[in-house]
């Protein structure tokens, strides 16, 4: 089944407001934060930039660029979703943001000219895309022949959420992507698939996030998403219930273990 991101606007409000708070507290989260900036730190962009970032959701990342002391370009945002880029939009005006802007873009292309992009981003984008060959001919087309293309994503098949029943746990898991993630092993592809799109991989980077004892990241999933698995038929409500209860009290007592490992891909076009 499609995950929900590719058909955000078709949830209630209180569905889709789940979502804008799990990306902005996703994308503000301290070690998110440094992963992210740390792939911006090693790119040398020139004077006055133009950086595309595809699935921007709520802007975060956009936003982030279009905030940093060094950078004097502009920052576009596209999303699939009309009620994400309306709140990116909100909140890049509200941080008085004017270089950064952003659009919708049903059929999931950008917009942009050939050969415009000084920076190509595909920030957490690409595990929710099942035809990922469409998504990366364009990356590669509205890339400057000596511009980079980031793909930074979630290697989910790597995901665990221990809270003291491994066979539920995996259970809840897999639900849980199911209901979120289209692709759990893309990142593990996407050296071919960057290849077949036209792009050359020039470096790539992990990181592993990890929580042990209590959890901050993994609550804010499991708060947003498994409530999502339930709407969507992949999880009983009662189970769901029960063993959201189980990974509270695995938290309270000091016994919870999470991790995921995450990549980061740049590539620059052939």
């Amino acid at each position: 089944m499609p995950d929900i991101f590719q058909h955000i606007d078709a949830l209630d409000a209180t569905a889709q407001q789940r979502v804008i708070d799990r990306l902005e507290f996703r994308g503000n989260y301290a070690p998110f934060v440094a992963m992210r900036d740390a792939y911006l730190d090693r790119l040398d962009l020139p004077p006055g930039a133009r950086v595309c970032e595809l699935g921007c959701g709520t802007g975060v990342v956009s936003r982030a660029i279009a905030a940093r002391d060094s950078f004097d370009g502009t920052v576009i945002g596209t999303d699939l979703s009309e009620a994400l880029v309306t709140e990116a939009d909100r909140r890049a005006r509200a941080e008085g943001l004017d270089t950064a802007s952003f659009r919708s873009s049903p059929g999931g292309m950008s917009g942009e000219p050939d050969d415009s992009c000084d920076l190509v981003i595909l920030h957490t984008l690409i595990s929710h895309v099942v035809e990922t060959g469409p998504l990366l001919a364009e990356a590669a087309r509205i890339a400057k022949r000596d511009a980079r293309v980031v793909v930074f994503d979630g290697d989910y098949a790597s995901l665990v959420c221990h809270a003291g029943h491994p066979s539920e746990d995996v259970t809840i898991v897999d639900a849980m992507l199911q209901a979120v993630v289209a692709n759990p092993h893309v990142m593990r592809d996407l050296p071919r698939l960057m290849a077949e799109a036209g792009l050359s991989l020039t470096s790539a980077s992990g990181d592993v996030l990890l929580e042990v004892g209590s959890a901050e990241f993994f609550a804010s999933m499991v708060e947003a998403y498994v409530p999502m698995a339930v709407r969507a038929g992949l999880l009983d409500e009662g189970a769901a219930a029960n063993w959201r209860a189980r990974f509270r009290a695995a938290c309270d007592r000091g016994q919870f273990f999470g991790s995921c490992n995450f990549v980061t891909y740049v590539a620059k076009p052939e």
